[in-house]
């Protein structure tokens, strides 16, 4: 299928919207964060994962204030310097997995990863309400950190234990959680992002409305948000 045909919006068989082969990404490209929302099916259109993830494209900025986000950060790895932990925070901790199986990049960066003795913990901070996705961004982070070659040391052999650190609780998930159905639902999620030919468009007015997705790769954007404004 050419992926810079012509056609209707309403047959999703191939579009305009599409770039050019110029710009496909040699091997394509994706965030834990996007990874996570499909997993949790917090996303439904699978359009506006896979075109940023296959090909380079220029998203819209985010409008997210991360001011509450960082201090969170900040008063956290506090915490657990004071508990004896040595931390590692944010950039110190990016990492990029590339897949065996499937032909893709994974890329992430965990708020915190403390070390204490042999115990090694990976942390993320959440500032808003709770979301299914956070569940699986931490086990994501949890699974890849001991294969990438920037935080395999840190993990000395282990797979670690994550913490999601929200204003009024904390949450412990235990390694174990790494099981065979999350790997497996993983995997299936992957096999979706690297698919040759590009999904359809599911427009909704609640997912379309925060899409980052400039309108010239998806016209279904505008027409969403101005059907959820009435």
């Amino acid at each position: 299928m050419a992926l810079n045909q012509n056609v209707s919006p309403k047959t999703n068989k191939a579009t305009n919207l599409i770039p050019s082969q110029s710009q496909k990404r040699l091997t394509p490209y994706a965030w834990v964060t996007r990874v996570a929302q499909l997993m949790a099916k917090e996303k439904n259109c699978h359009y506006g994962n896979w075109l940023p993830t296959n090909y380079h494209i220029s998203l819209l900025p985010s409008d997210f204030d991360s001011s509450d986000h960082d201090k969170m950060v900040i008063q956290r790895s506090i915490e657990l310097q004071n508990l004896g932990f040595s931390v590692n925070v944010e950039n110190a901790n990016s990492f990029k997995v590339k897949g065996k199986t499937y032909s893709i990049c994974i890329a992430g960066r965990p708020d915190i990863v403390a070390i204490k003795d042999n115990w090694v913990v990976v942390e993320d901070c959440k500032s808003g309400r709770e979301k299914t996705s956070h569940l699986y961004q931490i086990l994501l982070y949890m699974l890849l950190l001991p294969h990438a070659p920037e935080t395999k040391s840190l993990c000395k052999g282990q797979i670690p234990h994550g913490r999601l650190i929200y204003p009024d609780r904390i949450i412990d998930i235990p390694n174990q959680r790494i099981d065979r159905d999350f790997i497996t639902h993983f995997q299936q999620v992957l096999s979706s992002f690297t698919c040759p030919d590009f999904p359809p468009r599911q427009p909704h007015p609640s997912e379309c409305r925060y899409c980052r997705l400039p309108e010239k790769n998806c016209s279904f954007k505008r027409v969403s948000y101005a059907n959820s404004r009435g």
